[in-house]
Formats: C-alpha cells, sequence, structure tokens
C-alpha cells in the first residue's frame, strides 16, 4: 500500500461506513506481528461479529471469558486469539460484555 499509488484505507473513511467499534474489531482481528492487507470483508466480518457479541447482552449468563482473554492478550497481544474466546463465549450462549470492555469495544 501507498499514499502516492492512492491505495490506502484510512479509518476515517472506514467509520463513514461502519461504527467505530466494528472497525476496531477488524483491526484486532490481526496479529500485529503479521503482514496483513485490508479488504472490505474484515469490516461485514466485524459488523457481524459484533451483532452477535451484542445479542449475549441479555443473557445475564457470565463465564471466564475475561480470563481466556486476558490469557490471550498475555500471549504476545495475541488479539485475534483474544477475538476467539470472545466468539466461543458467544456462540456457547455467554455474556460477552467484560472480553469487549477490556479490549476497548463498545457493546
Amino acid at each position: 500500500m501507498s499514499k502516492s499509488l492512492g491505495n490506502l484505507v484510512f479509518v476515517e473513511q472506514l467509520v463513514e461506513r461502519a461504527e467505530p467499534a466494528a472497525v476496531r474489531l477488524a483491526l484486532l482481528d490481526q496479529h500485529y506481528r503479521g503482514d496483513w492487507e485490508w479488504h472490505d470483508g474484515l469490516l461485514a466480518r466485524a459488523q457481524s461479529r459484533l451483532a452477535t457479541w451484542r445479542s449475549t447482552l441479555t443473557t445475564g449468563r457470565n463465564s471466564n471469558v475475561l480470563d481466556d482473554v486476558r490469557d490471550a492478550l498475555d500471549d504476545d497481544l495475541d488479539t485475534p486469539a483474544a477475538l476467539l474466546a470472545m466468539d466461543h463465549a458467544a456462540h456457547a450462549g455467554f455474556n460477552v460484555a467484560p472480553g469487549a470492555a477490556l479490549l476497548g469495544i463498545t457493546l
């Protein structure tokens, strides 16, 4: 990607298309050590993930998701693994709000 080639994607453009929480999720889904390229599928996946997490807010069921997220972050700041832990908890019907808060995601 290069500014001179005009193929950069700026966050200010992304938040015009999706809410900031979804943009943050899309960025957190990439490990900081790895190379990656932006594509619109990342934002679509993040929006879907955010909707799934929000659906757990009314369950009232708590789990150890906060511990799982912390463990992933303690392992070389593995944000993709932290998000995966959140996904597993959400799909099991657990409220993931504490883990989202730790990641800076507003549900």
